[in-house]
């Protein structure tokens, strides 16, 4: 073993793709306008796009947090706000456990979201992180069918698996 670690990555065409395919979804299915972020696995920027008519300031940061929770928790931001703001009975969570909650958001200079839009990619092959990506500005389960989407849409769609697997959104017309 030399101590080297490899790893791997979405491309700048590849995330482009994604962005753009989730950007077309949000078109095709009339959702209010959203912002993409795709990141690599070590929670670098690798594309932003805001679509005409997004609010520039709150969206562009709230679909980079989503992003960032997934790489940074390795689940998808619906599951982490699942993990922490709801109890295995669907009850509100201990005291003890939002404290835990705030805590890592903090620690995480408020770079985490506990609502769906957040997605994590992996190889399909190895199971390993390869980026994740943050959609914002339609509502929650839009935003995750926006991403979800928006992975299936690019070039090397059948290299990756995402986490959700399977969207649930509503008012997608499918």
């Amino acid at each position: 073993m030399s101590g080297l670690l490899i790893t791997k990555s979405l491309s700048l065409k590849v995330a482009d793709q994604i962005a753009s395919a989730a950007i077309e979804t949000a078109i095709q299915q009339s959702f209010k306008p959203i912002s993409v972020c795709v990141l690599d696995p070590a929670g670098h920027a690798i594309v932003t796009k805001r679509m005409d008519g997004c609010p520039a300031i709150a969206f562009p940061k709230i679909s980079h947090a989503k992003a960032n929770t997934c790489v940074a928790t390795k689940i998808s931001s619906r599951a982490y706000g699942q993990k922490y703001l709801k109890g295995k009975d669907g009850a509100p969570v201990t005291p003890d456990v939002f404290t835990r909650v705030l805590n890592q958001i903090g620690t995480l200079d408020g770079e985490v979201a506990t609502f769906p839009g957040g997605v994590l990619i992996r190889d399909r092959d190895s199971g390993d992180i390869v980026g994740a990506v943050g959609i914002s500005g339609a509502a929650g389960d839009e935003d995750e069918y926006c991403a979800i989407m928006g992975v299936r849409g690019c070039s090397v769609a059948e290299e990756l698996i995402t986490e959700p697997a399977e969207h649930s959104c509503k008012t997608a017309k499918l």
